[in-house]
This record gives structure tokens, sequence and C-alpha cells, in this order.
């Protein structure tokens, strides 16, 4: 089911779309200013196939035929939350995170983890998600790169809930 929220609407993604998801996912990580070599060593691991997308606990964000965010959680873990530069800070990310932690409750996971971007720490933080570790993220450039893990609690009533559509 699909559910519209303000400028976008929230659906389940084709996995036919799984190049336009791979290019968002893409054009967020590039906003918070890594290099093009980080980007580039990243970058084929980033990809989100087709058969990522015809899970069921994938979302995307869109406005017609342009994706704005996209969500994938397995299991008891969130994989994935990415947001397009351009709908940054107008609550989308918050959106698409409920639906995940809802998707695991429902599944029975008592919380989810995930190992965050630190440049989204913040965002994770500011949703209640506490940091239990760190994970190492081999960079050439920084051999010493670590990602934050943090463990988000179940949803509740006061998450947001993106409203029923059709």
């Amino acid at each position: 089911m699909a559910s519209r929220q303000g400028f976008c609407r929230i659906r389940r993604p084709r996995p036919a779309e799984w190049r336009a998801v791979t290019r968002l996912v893409l054009r967020s990580k590039a906003h918070w200013g890594y290099p093009g070599s980080f980007l580039a060593h990243f970058a084929p691991g980033m990809v989100v196939g087709p058969r990522t997308l015809a899970r069921g606990d994938c979302w995307v964000a869109a406005r017609g035929r342009c994706l704005l965010g996209f969500v994938a959680r397995r299991r008891g873990r969130l994989d994935d939350l990415f947001v397009a530069p351009e709908a940054m800070g107008r609550g989308l990310g918050g959106r698409l995170l409920a639906l995940a932690r809802r998707g695991g409750l429902a599944a029975g996971h008592r919380c989810l983890t995930l190992d965050a971007d630190p440049y989204a720490t913040g965002f994770y933080r500011r949703h209640g998600a506490r940091l239990v570790g760190w994970r190492p993220s081999p960079w050439p450039g920084d051999p010493g790169r670590r990602l934050p893990r943090m463990r988000l609690p179940p949803a509740n009533a006061s998450s947001p809930l993106p409203a029923r559509g059709r």
C-alpha cells in the first residue's frame, strides 16, 4: 500500500527501478562532500539490485518519476536509508525510518541495528538511536575509518506514521 507524504508518495519499489535507486543512493552519499575517489571506491557496494528491491521490506519515496528516498530493512537490521539532497530537511527521512521501524516491530524484532554514515549519526540520535559500538570501514585514504554502530528502539506511538493512501 502506498501513502502520500506532502510533497511525495511512499510506495514499494519496482525491481526495474534499481538503476534509479542506485543513482539516488550515490547522489545522497555525495551530498556530504566525500571526494570522488572515496565514492568510486565504495560505489560497487552501493548498487541496489533488483533482488533487493523485490523484497517486502523496501520502500521508495517518489514525486512523479523522480525518486527522493529509499529505505531497506532486513530482519532486525536497517540496511539502507537515503534521501535525495533536494528533499533533505523536510521530514522524509524520518517517515522512511518510521516505516522500517514499524516493519521490524511487526516482524517481531525488539530493535533495529544499523551502521550509520558518520554524517547521519545526529539524524539517528534525534530518532532515538543509541551508539552501541563501531565497525571498521576500510578506506585506503583513512585505514582507521570506522562507522558508528547504532541501535534503534521499536517504533512507538510517538513515531511519525505515514498517512494511508487511496
